[in-house]
C-alpha cells in the first residue's frame, strides 16, 4: 500500500514539473484540444445512433437537404406511407387531453415538426430528456399524417390610422416553412458534455 502511494505521488510529482515547462498559452492551448476532440467524438456518436435509429424503421434521412415542393414531401411521406428522421431542437412540449406533442425545430430552420405520443411514451421520454448527460437535441422518427406550408411574417408599420401604430400578418412568399404533423415511432435525445446542461 505504501509503494502504491509512493508510486502515485512520484507520478504527480513528475507531473507538476513537466507542467511547470509549459506556457499558460501551451496549456490553454492543449485544453482547447482536447476539448474539440471530445465535442467531435459526441457529435460522432450521435450521428450514428440517429443512423442506427433512422435505419432500423426505415425513415427517410437527407430530406431535408432536398428542396422540393410541398407535394412531393406530401407524396414521399403520406402517400407513401415513409417515416421521417427529423433532427432537431425541442423548443417546446404541450399536453393535449391524454397526449403530449413535442414540437421540434429542424437545425436548418425552416421546418418544423409536431410530434404526438400517448402518456406512457411520454414518461419514457421524459426520464431520457431529463437525465444528467443529455440535451434538448435529437432525432425524431415518426409517421407524418399532415404536412402545411406557411410564409408568415409579422411586420410593424409606423403608419397612423388615427388610433395610432398597429402591427399585422404578411405572408413573404420567398421563404416557405413547412410544419410536419404525425405520431412518434420513436427518438433518441443527442448525449452532451455535462457541462452543458448546467
Amino acid at each position: 500500500m505504501i509503494k502504491m502511494y509512493g508510486n502515485l505521488l512520484t507520478l504527480l510529482i513528475l507531473i507538476f514539473l513537466i507542467s511547470c515547462g509549459k506556457s499558460e498559452l501551451q496549456i490553454k492551448e492543449e485544453k482547447d484540444a482536447v476539448l474539440k476532440q471530445k465535442e467531435e467524438q459526441l457529435k460522432t456518436t450521435n450521428e450514428k445512433a440517429a443512423t442506427i435509429l433512422s435505419k432500423k424503421y426505415n425513415a427517410q434521412i437527407g430530406w431535408d437537404t432536398l428542396d422540393l415542393y410541398t407535394y412531393l414531401y406530401q407524396e414521399m411521406f403520406i402517400d407513401q406511407r415513409n417515416p421521417i428522421s427529423f433532427e432537431g431542437k425541442l423548443e417546446d412540449i404541450i399536453k393535449l387531453d391524454s397526449s403530449y406533442i413535442l414540437k421540434v425545430l429542424n437545425t436548418n430552420r425552416t421546418y418544423i415538426a409536431q410530434i404526438s405520443m400517448n402518456r406512457e411514451r411520454f414518461v419514457e421520454f421524459q426520464k431520457i430528456f431529463n437525465s444528467k448527460n443529455r440535451g434538448n437535441e435529437g432525432c425524431f422518427v415518426f409517421q407524418v399524417s399532415k404536412i402545411i406550408s406557411a410564409s408568415p411574417e409579422i411586420k410593424s408599420d409606423y403608419e397612423f390610422d388615427g388610433e395610432g401604430s398597429y402591427s399585422f400578418l404578411d405572408y413573404d412568399f420567398d421563404q416557405s416553412l413547412l410544419i410536419f404533423k404525425g405520431d412518434l415511432i420513436d427518438f433518441y435525445v443527442n448525449e452532451t458534455d455535462e457541462k452543458d446542461n448546467y
